[in-house]
């Protein structure tokens, strides 16, 4: 049990060569739910030990529009996080996982993309004018990862037991840390917002584990079916 749970063996395609895509789905489940739990747990010792004014996160004026919308039932709030949202991610973060040149490249596009609109939307007023220059800027980038990068290379450390693990969860503790954007951060509460992101890292683990096993529809489909708990849990 120990060996089937341990990050070298999630992070490779033993399950794929050895169970059916039922058993890898199952397994996925499980560990997405038993690892939320002990995050969960974690978090509320967390927030009950730490002080009130390390605790008190505050959204970003675009994650309370959102919310607003997933509460009041906005077609294009609960699309963005239901299906948008997760297919832009999954582009972003885990269909590189394949190691193939140009899921590589893609992945670079769709990441830098998440970048530049971050950093750009402080310093140009125009949504379109930023979505111009990301979009244009992460294809020049993906162009030349491709024509940089060796299949060759990728394949060798896809193949390493031990690199590509690393390589896998350093992503997706990556994607975990991207969710702070989603909170005003000051230094007095930077400890919780790392703390809040663990949930996004068990997300990350459990939809790579389904990536590298199943496909990257499996890991797509799974993202928006947790999304969509998601939101209905926001406006119990």
């Amino acid at each position: 049990m120990k060996d089937a749970m341990s990050i070298r063996r999630l992070f490779s395609t033993y399950d794929k060569a050895n169970h059916s895509t039922i058993y890898i789905i199952v397994k996925a489940i499980l560990l997405f739910i038993v690892l939320s739990i002990c995050v969960r747990i974690f978090m509320g010792i967390c927030y009950s030990l730490l002080p009130s004014d390390m605790t008190c996160d505050v959204s970003t004026p675009a994650e309370e529009r959102t919310i607003n919308g997933i509460k009041t039932f906005s077609i294009r709030a609960w699309g963005a996080v239901v299906v948008i949202g997760p297919m832009m991610e999954e582009l972003a973060y885990r269909l590189w996982l394949s190691m193939k040149k140009i899921h590589v490249a893609i992945s670079s596009a769709f990441f830098l993309y998440y970048i530049l609109g971050f950093v750009l939307a402080g310093d140009v007023q125009n949504r379109m004018t930023t979505a111009v220059i990301s979009a244009i800027l992460s294809l020049s980038v993906a162009l030349l990862v491709y024509h940089l990068v060796s299949e060759d290379s990728l394949q060798n450390i896809k193949n390493n037991n031990t690199v590509y693990p690393f390589v896998v969860l350093s992503g997706c503790i990556i994607f975990a840390l991207a969710h702070l954007t989603n909170y005003l951060i000051n230094p007095s509460v930077l400890l919780w917002a790392l703390v809040s992101c663990l949930p996004q890292l068990v997300g990350g683990i459990s939809m790579s584990y389904l990536r590298i096993n199943v496909g990257f529809l499996f890991g797509l489909l799974f993202h928006c079916v947790i999304n969509l708990l998601s939101c209905c849990i926001t406006i119990l």
